[in-house]
């Protein structure tokens, strides 16, 4: 997956119905190198982020929104933990939890004809299941009462061995438990990757010198100010000035891809590339807080505008 498509899943993951726990970490494969995650509780005190969280639900499509009507979930107070992560293999998943009955979506999937002609009830790996006969990336398995797993078959039962004790978690990677001990979890949203070997080719981003990036973290604070951090690591002290220059080629290049959002660009304006002379750079995106909130604004009633003209 290109780097792109990632930030792409992202994004679209904080748009709709985002949020993420650490409590999810034992349900990933240990051969992820990608996490993302989010605090919607956190988030959704702020009314600007939830103002534009729903207008995205509202125009997310018909299929998402009458689902949750039938389903009885209100996506912004019963679905409270997403997490998203990519394995080795290029292959995403995403675990779900909240205060939903997954016992009650099984039967509403079972029972209502429109809906359980799109998908298929069936197991995989012993644990219920909804297939998806028109999208292979989008099955979905109950993990328990309030948990859910969606994804290619594959990586679901890569779960469910994780969930049973059969296969090891991302936890039990000792380069990815020294990762998260320099992450702040506590923050609104964080994320951490594992670069390895082959970092370019699962990126493919045609910056030279973040290849020599060994492994990353950031994380996304929202209060008094908006604080957006991303930190590269590098193996060694002789190729952090190359890596500086990556960072700096990639905040420009990330700055041209969101140039059709004036909202982002204007808040990208702010971002300085930082270092420690060792083994680390960083991008920093310090702006007020009302700052934030105006772009944000400023999102939503363009998209609703946007909307309103289709």
């Amino acid at each position: 997956m290109k780097f792109r498509a990632i930030l792409t899943l992202a994004l679209l993951v904080f748009c709709s119905v985002a949020a993420y726990s650490a409590s999810m970490l034992p349900l990933i494969p240990q051969d992820s190198y990608l996490v993302i995650n989010f605090d919607l509780p956190s988030i959704v005190k702020q009314p600007e982020i939830k103002a534009l969280i729903d207008e995205k639900m509202q125009t997310a499509g018909n299929d998402y929104s009458d689902f949750y009507k039938r389903a009885g979930i209100e996506p912004a107070k019963d679905i409270h933990n997403v997490t998203i992560f990519l394995t080795n293999a290029q292959k995403s998943g995403i675990i779900v939890n909240g205060s939903f009955d997954t016992a009650k979506i099984s039967e509403l999937i079972q029972a209502d004809k429109e809906i359980s002609a799109k998908f298929q009830v069936s197991e995989i790996d012993g644990l219920q299941a909804v297939k998806n006969s028109k999208n292979a990336n989008a099955n979905m398995i109950f993990i328990d009462k309030n948990t859910l797993a969606f994804g290619p078959e594959e990586v679901l039962t890569q779960i469910s061995q994780v969930q049973k004790g059969k296969a090891a978690g991302i936890e039990k990677d000792q380069g990815f438990a020294n990762l998260m001990s320099k992450v702040d979890t506590s923050a609104n949203m964080w994320g951490a990757v594992m670069a390895g070997s082959n970092w370019a080719e699962k990126t493919q981003v045609p910056v030279t010198g973040l290849q020599k990036m060994k492994s990353g973290f950031f994380s996304v604070d929202y209060d008094k100010e908006f604080i957006l951090v991303f930190t590269g690591l590098v193996e060694k002290a002789a190729e952090l000035p190359e890596f500086i220059q990556g960072m700096q080629n990639f905040l420009d290049a990330f700055k041209g891809w969101t140039a059709s959002v004036p909202e982002f660009t204007q808040l990208l304006n702010k971002a300085s590339v930082q270092d420690d002379k060792e083994s680390m750079a960083r991008i920093v995106v310090a702006v007020p807080a009302q700052e934030f909130k105006d772009s944000m604004n400023k999102l939503s009633d363009r998209l609703t505008k946007e909307e309103t003209k289709k």
